[in-house]
């Protein structure tokens, strides 16, 4: 069989998107439901460098690249999206006594034996929580699809809808998840953003001229909202020249900043690649060799 090579870059961009997600993770996690004026009581003004907070090292990442890293595994040892594979390493995780883990997920997580068992008790949660189940909780682990289907669309599509529908039964959240993947592969292959339709890809182009004190009340009116996180994450990467101001500003919004910023730093590391990543962050990230390595062996899968 004759492979392809992707064109020169895509492994930096490739790298640059699952360590921007941890970068992004690690740097908001400091921030998780802070308000800009605390934040700046607390450090004088934006927080810039990776700190240590009440829960979380310098350099730790949270649920999100915890989980994102469990997808990353199984996408790379299976060869593929394995849906029964996918639950059971989530499930080992969140049975494991892990220091942040959202209540959608939980819920499904916890108690279930199997990927329909899971599935299932999605469903119910979204009937008791009255709908309220179009959480952030699957689009800040799914980018990883981006990168082992980055050239087969058909099959990150099916992949982002399974994945999240394993703990998010509302379909808005697997429509955010499709769209950020598509949006992290073509990056990486060195093109263009897709011009996308439905309620995810219309909420994020109209983030890109949303203006940014808009964004700030969405980050704290809608807290853990998936098109939060998602419009967050798009004008962040879109709307700054470079990695690190991207990053910035989407941590410094507040509220779920972990998530927000995780997001942005997905696509801003697809965006400008690894390379445009500060080392000052990079230095004390945690296991910052092994999310380079999956990210590199999941694009060559690709």
């Amino acid at each position: 069989m004759i492979r392809r090579r992707f064109a020169a870059g895509a492994e930096d961009r490739a790298r640059g998107a699952l360590l921007g997600l941890a970068v992004g993770d690690a740097l908001g996690a400091a921030l998780e439901w802070l308000s800009p004026d605390q934040i700046a009581a607390r450090y004088g003004g934006p927080l810039r460098d990776m700190v240590a907070s009440q829960t979380w090292k310098r350099g730790e990442w949270t649920d999100d690249t915890a989980m994102a890293l469990q997808l990353a595994e199984s996408l790379d040892e299976r060869d593929g999206f394995d849906l029964d594979d996918v639950f059971a390493r989530y499930a080992v995780w969140a049975r494991g006594g892990p220091k942040d883990i959202g209540t959608t997920v939980a819920s499904s997580l916890l108690h279930a034996r199997t990927a329909a068992g899971a599935q299932a008790a999605a469903v119910e949660w979204h009937r008791r929580s009255g709908g309220m189940t179009a959480g952030n909780g699957s689009l800040m682990r799914t980018v990883p699809i981006a990168l082992r289907y980055a050239r087969d669309r058909e099959r990150l599509v099916d992949a982002s809808r399974r994945d999240s529908a394993l703990t998010h039964h509302d379909p808005l959240a697997a429509d955010a998840c499709v769209w950020l993947n598509e949006v992290v592969a073509a990056l990486v292959r060195g093109r263009e953003p897709p011009a996308l339709a439905g309620q995810a890809a219309d909420a994020a182009a109209s983030a890109r001229v949303t203006p940014p004190d808009r964004l700030l009340a969405e980050a704290h009116s809608a807290l853990g909202f998936v098109l939060t996180a998602l419009r967050v994450g798009a004008h962040a990467a879109f709307e700054h020249d470079g990695f690190e101001p991207a990053i910035v500003f989407a941590a410094n919004l507040g509220g779920d900043a972990d998530t927000n910023a995780a997001v942005a730093g997905a696509l801003a590391g697809a965006r400008f690649g690894a390379a445009a990543i500060p080392q000052r962050w990079l230095e004390p990230l945690r296991e910052r060799d092994r999310i380079a390595g999956l990210a590199e062996r999941l694009l060559a899968r690709a």
